[in-house]
């Protein structure tokens, strides 16, 4: 089962959209919120579910696609029902996706990584940074994970926290392409990446100009 929130660069959610997409996998069932959002959209399949449970076309591969984080005074609620699904679905290995703040990179590496004490995979990259709180609903199906003795990986590319970072995203498909054995087509992730980026760039160009304006207008 492959799974992420909604948080840092929304790297957790863009990675997991964007495997369902690819995939073209279907939608089998769901978790049901204990507080129902103010939040929808129309898909192919019809409306859009918090939480929703996808499986691609080889009934090997699970995703549990979260468009919105749990509530968190009842998170408990959420991650029992997480819990029963990796049971329900015979679920042999948990990997989840987050972001980490750009800040904490000691060198070129992509992402960093942990696992659960019954996990027996290593990846070739540096183990998470010691010392930073890991927090939100990942932080809790990882404590979840490792109280319940299921193997679970969690992943965390480089991010800018307060952006929408494709291109994190795309690291970690990557990343998951190696672990699921199937080769994923990331470009179009890559676009996006670029496209924002411009988007980005144009606006501080707009934003100078604005203020250089105001400074003359006062002199």
């Amino acid at each position: 089962m492959i799974s992420g929130f909604p948080g840092f660069g929304a790297v957790g959610f863009l990675t997991i959209k964007f495997l369902v997409d690819k995939l073209k996998m279907r939608r089998i069932g769901f978790i049901e919120p204990p507080i129902v959002p103010d939040l929808t959209s129309l898909e192919d399949y019809g409306l859009s579910l918090p939480h929703e449970i996808f499986i691609d076309s080889s009934g090997q591969i699970i995703a549990l696609l979260n468009r919105v984080n749990p509530i968190r005074a009842k998170m408990n609620s959420f991650v029992r029902s997480f819990v029963d699904s990796v049971r329900t679905l015979d679920i042999d290995e948990v990997v989840l996706v987050g972001g980490l703040d750009a800040r904490f990179r000691e060198g070129s590496e992509e992402y960093r990584w942990l696992a659960t004490s019954s996990s027996r995979r290593k990846l070739s990259a540096p183990l998470f940074v010691k010392g930073p709180f890991i927090v939100g609903p990942l932080a809790s199906i990882l404590i979840t994970c490792e109280l319940e003795g299921i193997p679970a990986i969690a992943i965390f590319p480089y991010t800018e926290p307060e952006s929408l970072d494709h291109r994190a995203a795309a690291i970690a498909i990557k990343v998951i392409s190696s672990i699921i054995g199937i080769e994923i087509d990331v470009s179009e992730l890559l676009s996006y990446a670029e496209m924002v980026e411009k988007m980005e760039e144009s606006l501080k160009q707009v934003y100078k100009s604005v203020s250089e304006g105001e400074s003359k207008l006062y002199m």
